[in-house]
C-alpha cells in the first residue's frame, strides 16, 4: 500500500479549465487528457514563471523529487494530447490555495486566521478552539 498524497499548494486555479483543437467537444473520455491542477500549477512555475525545480517545489510544498515526478506527468499528458489531438482538461488532484495574509496560528488546531491589527504583542485566543497557544503569522503569497 503506498502512501497518503501530500497536500499540493497553489496559487490559484488556471483561468483556462478546457483546452480543445478546431471541432466539437467530447464527453467521451478517449479523446480527452486529464491534467491535475498540480500538473498545471508546476508547469506554469517552471516554465511561464522560469523558477528552477528547487525553488518551484518549495512554492508546491513538496520535494524537489516530487516536482520532478509531477511535471514529468504534465509533460507527458501534454505530449499526449498534442500528439493524439486530445482535448486537454485541467480539474482535480489534492490542492490547497496559498494566499498571503497577515494573522494567526494555532498551535493547539493548527488553525489559521487572518487579522489586518495582528501584532506580535497583542494576546488573543483562537476562534475555533479557544486555545491561548497561539503565534503571529505573515504568510507571504506565492
Amino acid at each position: 500500500m503506498g502512501r497518503r498524497t501530500r497536500m499540493r499548494f497553489v496559487k490559484r486555479t488556471p483561468d483556462n479549465i478546457y483546452f480543445a483543437g478546431v471541432g466539437e467537444s467530447s464527453s467521451n473520455t478517449e479523446q480527452f487528457v486529464i491534467l491535475t491542477v498540480a500538473e498545471f500549477e508546476a508547469m506554469r512555475l517552471k516554465h511561464y514563471i522560469n523558477l528552477n525545480q528547487k525553488d518551484a517545489a518549495e512554492k508546491m510544498g513538496v520535494s524537489q523529487p516530487t516536482f520532478s515526478r509531477i511535471l514529468e506527468n504534465a509533460h507527458q499528458k501534454a505530449t499526449q494530447a498534442l500528439m493524439e489531438g486530445k482535448e486537454i482538461r485541467v480539474y482535480g488532484g489534492n490542492i490547497d490555495y496559498k494566499q498571503g495574509f497577515i494573522g494567526y496560528g494555532c498551535l493547539n488546531c493548527d488553525a489559521e486566521w487572518e487579522d489586518e491589527s495582528a501584532s506580535k504583542d497583542k494576546k488573543v485566543n483562537c476562534p475555533k478552539c479557544e486555545s491561548n497557544k497561539i503565534y503571529y503569522l505573515v504568510r507571504e503569497p506565492l
